[in-house]
């Protein structure tokens, strides 16, 4: 077995860390039942590791543990890194990301006929239409073409689509990206990944282009045979593709970076308004059931919104998952190709973050005795308006609309007006006005009026 991390805080909470061991005890299960090498796991909350452990062997020959600082292949979880370079620069005001790649690439002359021009944008979303991967076999002849392989062959190939027709997953094209870093920043993307992500952020543990095993990294292993004896799988570099898949990292010190990546403040890497940017949705899936943003897939698990990114590598899948809403993030690493890390990811949500939104629950709000002057109807030719106190807030709920969730109206420094909070809207203003006795004479919504119900009967 492995190091294990569970926290006071989960400690001094007994659903929790009920929960947290029922999780572990499944785990184990699955590990033992599959016959898997081993696996890393980790629940982020609040910027903390709440709980963390190590399953199995880092190498099967020899029983080395998994640790959580044991580092597995990540493989495109790096290409969250690459877009938050792309986004760093694009804050720094040194590219658009509606430009042409081929503005940057000036060798990069690709494009479907009679279609727009690939943008940066494209590249980031998956929309590109460009083809998946190199124009060899680099994942079965495990041989990954150099930078300056990939621009020869790239400029004999075409895309299969034109932009913003299909999602197309393209490894290819965040190559690319790694190539606009390049030359926007003037520095490799290794280093600038290190220099200024890694650096940062302390992730004294994670090493973007590893380029031999070492003590640290776990074997990567093979499916097993009839006998569930394992290979080991050889020991690849991405060279020209790094940017797509090359990194190496473990569970504290992705901790670190999931801590970033839930921050709903500004961060050392980016500000809060490029860190929401790159987690919603840019490309939609037909069955509306998830998508991809600037970096991220976007998905539901059960009714919370989930984003980051899988990764899959010749002997390791891994998955890296934030609920930014809930503050609440999933790292799984696994050292096999019949890894299943998504399993436990929403496993762990499921059990576990119904657990924390009990635990972190706010406090009920209490209402003000003053918000009863301006309770009742209102109508005018759009028809009724209810307004009410309810669960501690001033609500506002169209008749007409029942089936819509009320208009919560949120206090501001004027006792008569207030923020409107509803689905699809900005949040504009409402504002009760009154007659020198107090009474409301006319309810504001936006820049158009109702009357009380009584004065129009």
């Amino acid at each position: 077995m492995g190091d294990y991390v569970l926290t006071d805080f989960v400690s001094a909470h007994s659903d929790l860390a009920a929960t947290i061991n029922l999780l572990d005890k499944w785990i184990s299960l699955q590990q033992h039942e599959r016959h898997l090498p081993g696996l890393a796991a980790g629940i982020v909350h609040k910027g903390a590791l709440i709980w963390g452990k190590g399953y199995g062997f880092a190498d099967i020959e020899h029983e080395k543990p998994i640790t959580l600082d044991t580092r597995f292949r990540i493989a495109s979880i790096t290409k969250t890194f690459t877009a938050v370079a792309i986004l760093q620069l694009r804050d720094a005001g040194k590219l658009r990301l509606d430009d042409p790649v081929s503005q940057y690439l000036t060798w990069f002359t690709l494009r479907y006929e009679g279609a727009p021009a690939i943008t940066i944008r494209h590249l980031l979303a998956h929309t590109s239409g460009l083809p998946r991967d190199a124009n060899i076999p680099h994942w079965t002849d495990d041989a990954f073409q150099s930078w300056d392989d990939v621009v020869t062959t790239t400029q004999q190939r075409k895309p299969t689509n034109p932009p913003l027709t299909v999602f197309g997953y393209s490894n290819l094209g965040y190559t690319l990206l790694g190539g606009i870093v390049e030359v926007v920043s003037g520095e490799p993307w290794a280093a600038y990944i290190q220099k200024h992500i890694l650096g940062p952020l302390e992730m004294t543990n994670t090493h973007v282009t590893p380029d031999k095993p070492d003590e640290a990294l776990a074997l990567g292993y093979l499916r097993p045979d009839k006998a569930y004896v394992r290979k080991a799988a050889p020991f690849v570099e991405t060279k020209g593709f790094s940017p797509s898949a090359s990194m190496a990292s473990s569970v504290n010190d992705l901790t670190k970076y999931a801590r970033f990546h839930l921050s709903s403040e500004d961060t050392p890497i980016l500000s809060k308004h490029t860190l929401r940017e790159m987690h919603q949705i840019e490309w939609l899936n037909k069955d509306w059931l998830g998508g991809y943003g600037l970096g991220t897939f976007i998905q539901r698990i059960n009714k919370w919104t989930v984003s980051g990114h899988s990764g899959g590598y010749k002997g390791y899948i891994t998955q890296f998952m934030m609920c930014r809403e809930h503050n609440t993030g999933v790292i799984v690493l696994t050292n096999s190709l019949d890894g299943t890390p998504y399993e436990v990811v929403e496993r762990a949500y499921k059990l576990v973050l119904p657990e924390l939104l009990k635990i972190t629950k706010p406090e009920p709000k209490q209402a003000k005795p003053e918000w009863e002057k301006l309770v009742g109807s209102y109508t005018g030719d759009w028809g009724e308006v209810v307004v009410m106190v309810r669960d501690g807030q001033l609500q506002m709920a169209y008749l007409r609309y029942l089936d819509m969730p009320p208009t919560v109206l949120e206090p501001t420094d004027n006792p008569n007006e207030f923020l409107l909070k509803e689905t699809g809207e900005p949040w504009e203003t409402a504002r009760f006005e009154t007659d020198a006795a107090g009474n409301v004479t006319r309810l504001w919504t936006r820049n158009e009026y109702i009357l009380p119900k009584e004065t129009t009967e």
